[in-house]
């Protein structure tokens, strides 16, 4: 392996234990808390499909990645109202 690859990994493996740390604030009752958690989490999943994409030449997941990249406003709002305590 060389150095890229492994660094690419060890940002994925960052990544991951970014959107744990984002479950973990989108759990809060707080609508801010969540609105940001929820935002987070949406974002490092999209980079780690496109980086999934690019090491394994999988190329669903580079569009997968693009959607959830362009749907994450909308599927944040949804989420931050009903972890809030809303009911859609």
């Amino acid at each position: 392996m060389d150095f890229l690859t492994i660094s690419e990994l060890f940002l994925m493996l960052c990544l991951i234990i970014y959107m744990l740390a984002n479950v973990k604030i989108a759990a809060r009752r707080t609508t801010g808390s969540t609105l940001a958690g929820v935002a987070g989490f949406t974002i490092a999943l999209g980079v780690v499909l496109a980086m999934v994409s690019s090491l394994t030449g999988i190329d669903f997941c580079r569009d997968i990645a693009f959607a959830i990249l362009i749907l994450s406003p909308v599927g944040t709002i949804a989420a931050a109202y009903v972890l809030g305590g809303g009911d859609l």
